[in-house]
Order: structure tokens, then C-alpha cells, then sequence
């Protein structure tokens, strides 16, 4: 019975695996993969988000919305109580906290100029669903699937520790980006835990 309950444990744990099986062809494997990618427009997802800048650091509940023109982001702290709300339209980008409510024509500098920090928003929303932003200098290496395993763009280097299947299709549901420290900002660190991903509200 005992061996029983054990081979029945392997099969529960391999039918749960989020590592998929190797391929012969990672490269083709991609290709395919990449323009299945290209046709999502619209998705939304919830994350833990942990932040390390230098000394300091954070963490915080993400939500995240995203559609062709739009995209609106809100954190939310460990009580579930608001920290931020971040939206982006055809009009710029808006961000809304609770000493004010301010504007700028894109995400990336808004939050520059309020945190100090260089964060990847304009790239993000790329690099969470597991492919390189458009148009700008990349390298990355495969995983033994073919799905993205790092990712060297910008400035900054994305790790992808784990994807899932979803019904967007595979994946990337934990994600470690770093950047370097330069000469007036510290060197940043970000791990993204996706627990939700879906094709419209969270």
C-alpha cells in the first residue's frame, strides 16, 4: 500500500510540473512560441512584487490590467490598504498615491521622478508575458524548451525562474529582474511571483 501511495505522489507531482519537457529544436520550438505571444493584446494578472534598492527594499500585491491602448496598474500593501495606482493611456500616464495625483507623458518617467528609480515599466509589459521588448538591442539564452531562460535588454537582466500553463498559454509566472547600480542610482533588484494570469479582469 505504502509503495502504492508513493507512485501515485510521482504521477500527482509530475502531471503538476511547471518545467516542460526539453525539445529537440529549442530555437523553432521559440518561433512558434514568440508568435503566439505576439497575438495577445489584452491580459490581465496578480502578483507578489518584492523591490530591493540598495539598502532599502519592499514588497507589495500588484494588479495589473492590461489592453492595446491602456494599461492600469494598483499596489496594494500587506493590510490590502492602496498604494499606488498607476494608469497609462494615449494621453500619457497618470499616478495617483496618497500625497497626490501626478502626470507625465510616459510611466517610465513619472516614476523616475518620483521614486528616484529607473523602473522598466515601458519593457515590462513584454518581458512578463516572456519575450523581449520590440525594437531595442537584446540577447537572451533558451531554456531546454525553448521558452525564454535570461534576458539582457536595456540595461537590465531578466531571469525567468518558472513558468505554468495558463490560459494565454505557457507562461512565465516567477521572473527575477536586476539592474546594475549607476552613478547617481543604486543598483535595483525586482522578483514578480505571478499567482493569477487570465485574459481579462483579475
Amino acid at each position: 500500500m505504502r509503495r502504492w501511495i508513493l507512485a501515485a505522489g510521482v504521477v500527482l507531482l509530475s502531471g503538476c510540473a511547471t518545467v516542460p519537457p526539453a525539445v529537440h529544436h529549442p530555437h523553432a520550438a521559440w518561433r512558434v512560441h514568440r508568435r503566439a505571444l505576439a497575438s495577445i493584446r489584452t491580459f490581465a494578472l496578480r502578483a507578489a512584487v518584492a523591490i530591493r534598492a540598495g539598502g532599502h527594499g519592499g514588497s507589495l500585491h500588484l494588479r495589473w490590467r492590461e489592453q492595446p491602448a491602456a494599461m492600469e496598474m494598483e499596489g496594494f500593501g500587506p493590510l490590502g490598504d492602496t498604494v499606488f495606482r498607476l494608469h497609462t493611456g494615449p494621453n500619457g500616464a497618470v499616478l495617483v498615491t496618497g500625497k497626490g495625483r501626478y502626470r507625465a507623458a510616459s510611466p517610465d518617467g513619472l516614476l523616475s521622478r518620483m521614486t528616484g528609480w529607473r523602473l522598466p515599466v515601458g519593457g515590462l509589459r513584454y518581458w512578463i508575458l516572456g519575450e523581449p521588448r520590440p525594437a531595442i538591442r537584446a540577447t537572451y539564452v533558451l531554456d531546454r524548451a525553448g521558452f525564454l531562460g535570461t534576458l539582457h535588454q536595456a540595461g537590465w537582466v531578466v531571469a525567468y525562474r518558472r513558468y505554468r500553463r495558463t490560459p494565454l498559454g505557457r507562461l512565465p509566472v516567477r521572473l527575477d529582474l536586476a539592474r546594475a547600480a549607476g552613478p547617481r542610482t543604486p543598483a535595483l533588484h525586482i522578483r514578480i511571483d505571478v499567482s493569477h494570469w487570465s485574459r481579462g479582469r483579475t
